[in-house]
């Protein structure tokens, strides 16, 4: 007899209206819900994956196993659903990175819970599903779990909600170890581990619209790696995004490679523009980087930054919001993510914060990088908050926004692309609304592909050899 398995994705907390874009949530499908899919015999489940953030979750009839994907701020919402599900006689599995975490207290709510990589994990929480005896924690091992992704089930995804619809992780971990990321509890302080390239070959060879999100840690941050994906991508005609850390900016050639395999924007962690908050966090690439010369090597092999700050460091006064928007306007940072720090369970950042007894609560819900969990030592924790909100409000303007966009090769470009991704939220919930997002891909990905790699003569950037 089949079984029946549903794949949830709960929705993050919306503890007021400013935290909660409904187009942050719709750029991309659940990614691992849909691996963890990929990994589940088709001939044996009949398996639906929803996604809180663009539809309901629930489904009628029985089902049989529920899988829950639960990072620290929907715990809440995760346990929910657990609850829910259990009551209707469904077995429930938790897994991710707030599992991973804090295992204890996960396990509670669940039947089991899978702590780290799935792929070592999740033959045998089926298995012993079958044989109706669950074993409680599942404990996925990192090292080889990266040859072992499958493809994941995109047809099993919303077609009509998520702006890029490719989303592809080609390799696990990174060398550097932030005290405040999530890297050091899930993955461990130095795993790092790419996929077999005939895998990536393999996936690649289905993305139809020629638009990639890869969701590395940090994609270009191991260069034979990093290298052998350019020399797929180049002339393929897809166009990619990824994250990547300062250092790369040290060799311009590099950069200039990676646009030619079709690179137009990386996600890069500024986190603070004082060096002794990034020594103080163990992110020294960032204390000794230029910021405003790397902003311009970006900028030289045209790719354009999504920047990301954090606030709420030990070094941080009350100025710090003011100082760090002047500095990405002087940059000219395309777009940017602002966070209040939140110290996560299991990283160095929390562990140091608890000894010190600077821990105002565990309300995960409240762990969402808007809201301040902890005390500053230079300010209160309510101005930490107004300042992260200003910080937005400020660089957020059209006076920023043009700022930002012009002196550029592809000013236009950039200007459009600003003001369609953060000043019409209204027109965003409509197209959400309405299922229209597949026309919105459409344009994104030829707003992409206009060149702003022109140098001020006028010739186009070479490639240095690989």
């Amino acid at each position: 007899m089949r079984r029946r398995l549903l794949l949830i994705l709960p929705a993050l907390q919306q503890l007021d209206n400013y935290a909660f874009r409904l187009i942050k949530y719709s750029r991309f499908p659940p990614l691992s819900l849909l691996t963890i899919a990929g990994m589940t015999p088709e001939d044996e489940w009949d398996i639906m994956v929803r996604d809180e953030h663009i539809e309901s979750s629930q489904v009628d009839g029985h089902v049989d196993l529920v899988g829950i994907q639960t990072y620290i701020s929907c715990a809440g919402r995760a346990y929910e659903l657990a609850a829910h599900w259990r009551a209707r006689g469904a077995k429930v599995v938790l897994g991710g990175l707030h599992p991973t975490s804090l295992p204890a207290e996960a396990i509670q709510h669940a039947d089991a819970i899978c702590t780290g990589p799935a792929e070592t994990a999740w033959p045998r929480v089926l298995e012993d599903f079958e044989r109706g005896r669950l074993q409680g924690v599942y404990r996925g091992t990192c090292p080889g779990s990266a040859a072992l992704v499958p493809l994941p089930r995109r047809d099993l995804m919303n077609p009509h909600a998520y702006l890029i619809r490719n989303t592809m992780v080609t390799s696990r971990g990174c060398p550097h170890s932030c005290d405040f990321c999530y890297k050091s509890s899930f993955w461990g302080p130095t795993y790092y581990e790419a996929r077999p390239i005939a895998e990536i070959e393999r996936e690649l060879s289905t993305v139809e619209d020629g638009l990639v999100f890869f969701l590395d840690d940090n994609l270009l941050a191991n260069r034979r790696h990093a290298r052998a994906m350019f020399d797929l991508l180049r002339g393929s005609g897809v166009v990619w995004q990824a994250a990547a850390s300062l250092d790369v900016t040290r060799d311009p050639g590099y950069l200039d490679e990676a646009y030619e395999a079709g690179c137009r924007s990386l996600f890069v962690g500024f986190e603070s523009i004082s060096p002794e908050n990034m020594r103080g966090n163990n992110k020294t690439v960032n204390a000794t980087t230029d910021y405003l010369e790397a902003c311009r090597r970006f900028h030289d092999a045209g790719i354009m930054i999504n920047g990301s700050f954090v606030f709420g460091f030990d070094c941080d006064g009350p100025d710090v919001f003011e100082r760090t928007v002047e500095f990405a306007i002087e940059a000219k940072i395309l777009t940017a993510t602002f966070h209040v720090l939140t110290p996560l369970p299991g990283t160095p950042a929390f562990e140091r914060l608890a000894e010190d007894d600077r821990i105002l609560n565990r309300k995960w819900e409240y762990y969402d990088t808007d809201h301040a969990v902890f005390r500053p030592r230079r300010m209160s924790p309510e101005r930490l908050e107004a300042g992260h909100k200003r910080a937005y409000r400020d660089f957020l303007t059209y006076s920023s926004i043009f700022r930002r966009s012009l002196g550029l090769p592809g000013a236009v470009k950039r200007l459009a692309y600003n003001i369609a991704w953060m000043k019409v939220d209204p027109v965003w919930v409509a197209i959400v609304r309405l299922g229209l997002m597949p026309y919105a891909t459409r344009l994104f990905n030829r707003l992409l592909r206009f060149n702003t790699r022109v140098k001020p003569s006028g010739q186009l950037l070479k490639p240095s050899p690989l």
